[in-house]
Protein backbone atom coordinates (compact mmCIF):
# COMPACT_ATOMS: atom_id res chain seq x y z
CA UNK A 1 0.00 0.00 0.00
CA UNK A 2 1.16 3.53 -0.73
CA UNK A 3 2.07 6.03 1.97
CA UNK A 4 -0.58 8.45 0.66
CA UNK A 5 -3.43 5.95 1.04
CA UNK A 6 -6.22 7.17 3.33
CA UNK A 7 -7.16 4.27 5.60
CA UNK A 8 -9.47 3.74 8.54
CA UNK A 9 -9.11 1.07 11.21
CA UNK A 10 -11.56 -0.34 13.74
CA UNK A 11 -9.15 -1.19 16.58
CA UNK A 12 -9.20 -4.65 18.12
CA UNK A 13 -10.27 -4.55 21.76
CA UNK A 14 -7.36 -5.88 23.81
CA UNK A 15 -8.97 -8.10 26.44
CA UNK A 16 -7.21 -9.94 29.27
CA UNK A 17 -7.00 -13.03 27.06
CA UNK A 18 -5.39 -11.06 24.22
CA UNK A 19 -2.80 -9.31 26.38
CA UNK A 20 -0.33 -12.18 26.59
CA UNK A 21 2.20 -10.34 28.75
CA UNK A 22 3.37 -6.90 29.84
CA UNK A 23 6.52 -5.63 31.52
CA UNK A 24 4.38 -3.14 33.46
CA UNK A 25 3.02 -4.57 36.74
CA UNK A 26 -0.60 -4.18 37.81
CA UNK A 27 -1.10 -6.34 40.93
CA UNK A 28 0.67 -6.36 44.28
CA UNK A 29 3.57 -8.86 44.48
CA UNK A 30 5.40 -10.58 47.36
CA UNK A 31 7.24 -8.24 49.72
CA UNK A 32 11.00 -7.82 49.67
CA UNK A 33 12.78 -9.42 52.66
CA UNK A 34 16.23 -8.10 53.56
CA UNK A 35 17.73 -11.48 54.54
CA UNK A 36 16.59 -13.40 51.48
CA UNK A 37 18.81 -14.23 48.52
CA UNK A 38 17.15 -13.43 45.19
CA UNK A 39 17.90 -14.77 41.73
CA UNK A 40 18.10 -12.68 38.58
CA UNK A 41 14.57 -11.91 37.40
CA UNK A 42 12.90 -12.27 40.80
CA UNK A 43 10.21 -9.66 41.43
CA UNK A 44 9.49 -8.15 44.85
CA UNK A 45 7.72 -5.11 46.23
CA UNK A 46 8.11 -2.39 48.85
CA UNK A 47 4.75 -1.32 50.31
CA UNK A 48 3.69 2.00 51.81
CA UNK A 49 0.00 2.21 52.66
CA UNK A 50 -1.97 0.86 49.69
CA UNK A 51 0.85 1.66 47.23
CA UNK A 52 3.62 -0.76 46.34
CA UNK A 53 6.76 -0.10 44.27
CA UNK A 54 7.63 -3.24 42.28
CA UNK A 55 11.25 -4.14 41.56
CA UNK A 56 12.99 -6.82 39.50
CA UNK A 57 16.32 -8.35 40.55
CA UNK A 58 19.05 -7.71 37.97
CA UNK A 59 21.62 -10.20 39.29
CA UNK A 60 21.89 -13.60 40.89
CA UNK A 61 22.95 -13.98 44.55
CA UNK A 62 21.16 -10.75 45.34
CA UNK A 63 21.06 -10.43 49.14
CA UNK A 64 21.09 -7.43 51.45
CA UNK A 65 20.65 -4.84 48.72
CA UNK A 66 17.68 -2.55 49.37
CA UNK A 67 15.76 -2.16 46.09
CA UNK A 68 15.10 1.57 46.44
CA UNK A 69 18.80 2.41 46.81
CA UNK A 70 20.54 -0.33 44.80
CA UNK A 71 20.03 0.41 41.12
CA UNK A 72 22.78 -2.02 40.07
CA UNK A 73 20.90 -4.85 41.79
CA UNK A 74 17.26 -3.88 41.27
CA UNK A 75 15.22 -2.24 38.53
CA UNK A 76 12.01 -0.36 39.30
CA UNK A 77 9.15 -1.72 37.17
CA UNK A 78 6.43 0.60 38.43
CA UNK A 79 3.94 1.35 41.18
CA UNK A 80 0.82 -0.71 41.86
CA UNK A 81 -2.00 -0.49 44.40
CA UNK A 82 -3.68 -3.05 46.60
CA UNK A 83 -6.81 -4.76 45.29
CA UNK A 84 -10.01 -3.37 46.80
CA UNK A 85 -11.53 -5.32 49.70
CA UNK A 86 -14.89 -4.48 51.30
CA UNK A 87 -13.57 -5.64 54.69
CA UNK A 88 -10.63 -3.20 54.81
CA UNK A 89 -10.90 0.30 56.29
CA UNK A 90 -9.28 2.82 53.96
CA UNK A 91 -7.83 6.21 54.87
CA UNK A 92 -8.59 9.45 53.08
CA UNK A 93 -6.52 9.48 49.86
CA UNK A 94 -5.91 5.73 49.76
CA UNK A 95 -5.80 4.32 46.24
CA UNK A 96 -7.05 0.82 45.36
CA UNK A 97 -7.28 -1.32 42.22
CA UNK A 98 -10.28 -2.94 40.59
CA UNK A 99 -8.36 -5.79 38.94
CA UNK A 100 -11.43 -7.06 37.07
CA UNK A 101 -12.00 -3.82 35.18
CA UNK A 102 -8.38 -2.55 35.45
CA UNK A 103 -9.35 0.73 37.11
CA UNK A 104 -8.01 2.78 40.02
CA UNK A 105 -10.08 4.53 42.69
CA UNK A 106 -9.17 7.02 45.42
CA UNK A 107 -10.90 7.18 48.77
CA UNK A 108 -12.45 10.62 49.31
CA UNK A 109 -13.36 10.04 52.95
CA UNK A 110 -11.59 8.79 56.06
CA UNK A 111 -12.53 5.48 57.70
CA UNK A 112 -13.89 4.18 54.41
CA UNK A 113 -15.24 0.68 55.07
CA UNK A 114 -17.61 -1.41 52.99
CA UNK A 115 -18.48 1.25 50.42
CA UNK A 116 -18.58 -0.19 46.89
CA UNK A 117 -16.20 1.33 44.36
CA UNK A 118 -19.12 2.72 42.36
CA UNK A 119 -20.36 4.58 45.46
CA UNK A 120 -19.39 8.18 44.71
CA UNK A 121 -19.80 9.16 48.35
CA UNK A 122 -16.69 7.14 49.17
CA UNK A 123 -14.65 6.75 46.01
CA UNK A 124 -13.44 8.86 43.09
CA UNK A 125 -12.40 7.08 39.85
CA UNK A 126 -8.83 7.77 38.69
CA UNK A 127 -8.98 5.98 35.34
CA UNK A 128 -7.18 2.92 34.06
CA UNK A 129 -4.30 1.19 35.80
CA UNK A 130 -0.84 2.06 34.51
CA UNK A 131 -0.58 -1.22 32.60
CA UNK A 132 -3.87 -0.63 30.79
CA UNK A 133 -3.62 3.10 30.03
CA UNK A 134 -2.30 2.38 26.53
CA UNK A 135 -5.53 0.48 25.80
CA UNK A 136 -8.01 2.85 27.51
CA UNK A 137 -8.79 4.99 24.41
CA UNK A 138 -7.59 8.16 26.17
CA UNK A 139 -4.54 8.91 24.04
CA UNK A 140 -3.14 11.58 26.38
CA UNK A 141 -2.89 9.15 29.31
CA UNK A 142 0.24 7.00 29.02
CA UNK A 143 1.41 3.64 30.29
CA UNK A 144 4.76 4.61 31.81
CA UNK A 145 7.78 2.68 33.06
CA UNK A 146 11.51 3.41 33.56
CA UNK A 147 13.73 2.64 30.54
CA UNK A 148 11.29 0.54 28.51
CA UNK A 149 7.75 -0.78 28.07
CA UNK A 150 7.20 -4.19 26.46
CA UNK A 151 3.85 -5.81 25.66
CA UNK A 152 2.97 -9.03 23.86
CA UNK A 153 -0.47 -9.15 22.25
CA UNK A 154 -2.16 -12.18 20.63
CA UNK A 155 -5.25 -10.70 18.96
CA UNK A 156 -6.98 -13.88 17.76
CA UNK A 157 -8.12 -12.09 14.59
CA UNK A 158 -6.53 -10.72 11.45
CA UNK A 159 -4.49 -7.54 11.71
CA UNK A 160 -2.08 -5.76 9.39
CA UNK A 161 -1.53 -2.35 10.98
CA UNK A 162 -0.17 -1.13 14.31
CA UNK A 163 -0.60 2.51 15.27
CA UNK A 164 1.15 3.91 18.36
CA UNK A 165 0.14 7.37 19.55
CA UNK A 166 1.63 9.69 22.19
CA UNK A 167 4.78 7.58 22.52
CA UNK A 168 7.68 8.64 24.76
CA UNK A 169 10.99 7.02 23.91
CA UNK A 170 13.93 6.90 21.56
CA UNK A 171 12.97 3.81 19.55
CA UNK A 172 10.27 1.20 18.98
CA UNK A 173 10.97 -2.46 18.21
CA UNK A 174 8.15 -4.63 16.81
CA UNK A 175 8.31 -8.36 16.14
CA UNK A 176 5.77 -10.95 14.98
CA UNK A 177 6.47 -14.48 16.17
CA UNK A 178 5.13 -16.66 13.33
CA UNK A 179 6.31 -14.64 10.34
CA UNK A 180 9.69 -13.54 11.66
CA UNK A 181 8.71 -9.93 10.90
CA UNK A 182 10.79 -7.38 12.83
CA UNK A 183 11.11 -3.62 12.60
CA UNK A 184 13.05 -1.04 14.59
CA UNK A 185 11.91 2.58 14.26
CA UNK A 186 13.76 5.57 15.65
CA UNK A 187 11.60 8.12 17.45
CA UNK A 188 14.16 10.91 17.24
CA UNK A 189 13.69 13.53 14.53
CA UNK A 190 16.05 16.41 13.77
CA UNK A 191 14.59 18.18 10.78
CA UNK A 192 16.63 21.38 10.50
CA UNK A 193 16.38 24.28 8.07
CA UNK A 194 19.99 25.38 8.52
CA UNK A 195 23.34 24.09 9.77
CA UNK A 196 22.96 26.33 12.84
CA UNK A 197 19.62 24.73 13.73
CA UNK A 198 21.09 21.28 13.20
CA UNK A 199 23.84 21.83 15.75
CA UNK A 200 22.15 24.12 18.26
CA UNK A 201 18.48 23.13 18.44
CA UNK A 202 17.07 20.22 20.40
CA UNK A 203 16.02 17.10 18.47
CA UNK A 204 12.30 16.35 18.58
CA UNK A 205 10.87 13.03 19.72
CA UNK A 206 8.32 11.61 17.30
CA UNK A 207 5.18 10.87 19.31
CA UNK A 208 3.06 9.04 16.73
CA UNK A 209 3.92 6.29 14.26
CA UNK A 210 2.32 3.57 12.17
CA UNK A 211 3.59 0.20 10.94
CA UNK A 212 1.33 -0.79 8.08
CA UNK A 213 3.25 -3.72 6.60
CA UNK A 214 2.49 -6.36 9.25
CA UNK A 215 1.87 -9.82 7.74
CA UNK A 216 -1.85 -10.60 8.23
CA UNK A 217 -1.59 -13.60 10.56
CA UNK A 218 -4.57 -14.62 12.66
CA UNK A 219 -3.10 -15.78 15.98
CA UNK A 220 0.52 -14.66 15.78
CA UNK A 221 1.78 -12.93 18.96
CA UNK A 222 3.03 -9.40 18.37
CA UNK A 223 5.76 -8.02 20.64
CA UNK A 224 6.14 -4.25 20.94
CA UNK A 225 8.90 -2.53 22.93
CA UNK A 226 9.38 1.19 23.45
CA UNK A 227 12.91 1.99 24.61
CA UNK A 228 13.88 5.08 26.56
CA UNK A 229 17.20 4.40 28.34
CA UNK A 230 17.66 6.55 31.42
CA UNK A 231 14.17 8.05 31.35
CA UNK A 232 10.50 7.10 31.32
CA UNK A 233 9.15 5.13 28.36
CA UNK A 234 5.48 5.60 27.57
CA UNK A 235 2.65 4.59 25.23
CA UNK A 236 -0.53 6.65 25.13
CA UNK A 237 -2.46 4.70 22.52
CA UNK A 238 -1.91 1.15 21.23
CA UNK A 239 -4.17 0.40 18.26
CA UNK A 240 -4.02 -2.84 16.30
CA UNK A 241 -6.36 -3.78 13.48
CA UNK A 242 -7.05 -4.34 9.80
CA UNK A 243 -7.03 -1.19 7.68
CA UNK A 244 -9.72 -0.26 5.15
CA UNK A 245 -8.57 1.65 2.05
CA UNK A 246 -10.73 4.67 1.13
CA UNK A 247 -8.69 6.55 -1.47
CA UNK A 248 -5.62 8.70 -2.08
CA UNK A 249 -5.05 11.64 0.27
CA UNK A 250 -4.49 14.87 -1.68
CA UNK A 251 -2.00 17.64 -1.02
CA UNK A 252 -3.44 20.57 0.91
CA UNK A 253 -4.35 18.61 4.04
CA UNK A 254 -4.52 20.82 7.13
CA UNK A 255 -3.92 19.51 10.65
CA UNK A 256 -4.34 21.32 13.93
CA UNK A 257 -5.68 20.84 17.43
CA UNK A 258 -8.94 21.15 19.29
CA UNK A 259 -7.86 22.91 22.50
CA UNK A 260 -9.82 22.43 25.70
CA UNK A 261 -7.76 24.98 27.63
CA UNK A 262 -9.31 28.16 28.92
CA UNK A 263 -8.63 31.22 31.01
CA UNK A 264 -9.75 32.69 34.33
CA UNK A 265 -9.93 36.44 34.91
CA UNK A 266 -9.93 37.83 38.44
CA UNK A 267 -11.73 40.98 39.59
CA UNK A 268 -8.70 43.10 38.70
CA UNK A 269 -8.60 41.85 35.12
CA UNK A 270 -5.57 39.60 35.55
CA UNK A 271 -5.83 36.63 33.24
CA UNK A 272 -4.55 33.15 34.11
CA UNK A 273 -4.37 30.38 31.52
CA UNK A 274 -5.82 27.01 32.55
CA UNK A 275 -3.94 24.31 30.63
CA UNK A 276 -6.04 21.33 29.60
CA UNK A 277 -5.64 18.55 27.05
CA UNK A 278 -6.00 19.01 23.30
CA UNK A 279 -6.91 16.68 20.46
CA UNK A 280 -5.98 16.48 16.79
CA UNK A 281 -8.21 17.70 13.99
CA UNK A 282 -7.80 17.43 10.22
CA UNK A 283 -9.45 18.59 7.03
CA UNK A 284 -8.46 17.05 3.71
CA UNK A 285 -9.58 15.74 0.35
CA UNK A 286 -9.34 12.20 -0.97
CA UNK A 287 -9.35 10.91 -4.54
CA UNK A 288 -11.59 7.84 -4.52
CA UNK A 289 -10.94 5.47 -7.46
CA UNK A 290 -13.62 5.42 -10.13
CA UNK A 291 -16.03 2.58 -9.57
CA UNK A 292 -15.16 2.42 -5.85
CA UNK A 293 -17.48 5.22 -4.75
CA UNK A 294 -20.37 3.00 -3.61
CA UNK A 295 -18.06 0.77 -1.58
CA UNK A 296 -16.40 3.77 0.09
CA UNK A 297 -19.77 5.38 0.81
CA UNK A 298 -21.22 2.17 2.27
CA UNK A 299 -18.24 1.64 4.56
CA UNK A 300 -18.07 5.27 5.67
CA UNK A 301 -21.72 5.18 6.69
CA UNK A 302 -21.12 2.10 8.86
CA UNK A 303 -18.23 3.79 10.72
CA UNK A 304 -19.69 7.27 11.10
CA UNK A 305 -19.92 8.11 14.84
CA UNK A 306 -17.62 5.17 15.60
CA UNK A 307 -14.20 5.52 17.27
CA UNK A 308 -11.50 4.77 14.69
CA UNK A 309 -7.85 5.20 13.83
CA UNK A 310 -7.26 7.41 10.79
CA UNK A 311 -4.14 7.23 8.64
CA UNK A 312 -4.20 10.06 6.15
CA UNK A 313 -0.57 9.45 5.20
CA UNK A 314 1.92 7.09 6.82
CA UNK A 315 4.72 9.54 5.94
CA UNK A 316 3.41 12.25 8.26
CA UNK A 317 2.93 11.69 12.01
CA UNK A 318 0.62 14.70 12.15
CA UNK A 319 -1.94 12.78 10.03
CA UNK A 320 -2.23 9.82 12.42
CA UNK A 321 -5.08 10.10 14.87
CA UNK A 322 -7.61 8.27 17.03
CA UNK A 323 -11.06 9.79 16.92
CA UNK A 324 -14.10 9.93 14.64
CA UNK A 325 -15.30 11.16 11.28
CA UNK A 326 -16.91 14.58 11.20
CA UNK A 327 -18.63 15.84 8.06
CA UNK A 328 -17.80 13.97 4.85
CA UNK A 329 -19.14 13.53 1.34
CA UNK A 330 -18.35 11.19 -1.55
CA UNK A 331 -18.73 12.53 -5.11
CA UNK A 332 -18.85 10.35 -8.19
CA UNK A 333 -15.34 10.52 -9.59
CA UNK A 334 -16.35 10.89 -13.25
CA UNK A 335 -15.63 14.64 -13.03
CA UNK A 336 -12.50 14.13 -10.87
CA UNK A 337 -14.08 15.91 -7.91
CA UNK A 338 -12.48 14.84 -4.64
CA UNK A 339 -14.17 13.56 -1.47
CA UNK A 340 -13.86 15.93 1.46
CA UNK A 341 -13.33 14.79 5.05
CA UNK A 342 -13.40 16.38 8.47
CA UNK A 343 -11.68 14.46 11.25
CA UNK A 344 -12.02 15.00 15.00
CA UNK A 345 -9.47 13.43 17.32
CA UNK A 346 -10.14 12.34 20.89
CA UNK A 347 -7.96 13.30 23.85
Amino acid sequence: MASSDFRLIKPITITDAKLTSSSVPEAVVAEYAAGTTYAAGDIRGITSGTAQDVYQSLQAANVGHAPASSSTWWKLLGRVYAAYSSSVTYALGAVVTDLVNHLLYESIIASNTGKALNDTSGWSPLGATNRRKMFDKAVNSQTLAPDSVTVVVTPGELYNTLTLLNVSGSSVVVGQADSGYTRTRSLVSHAALSWYDFYYTEPVWVGDLVLDDLPPYLNSPLTVTVNSPGSMAGIGGFFLGKSKFIGKTQWGLTAGVLSYSGSITDKFGNLTMVKRENAKKMNFEVAIPKGYEDEAYRYLRTVTDVELVAIASSDWAMTLSYGYLGQWEVPLAIDDKKASFEWRGLI
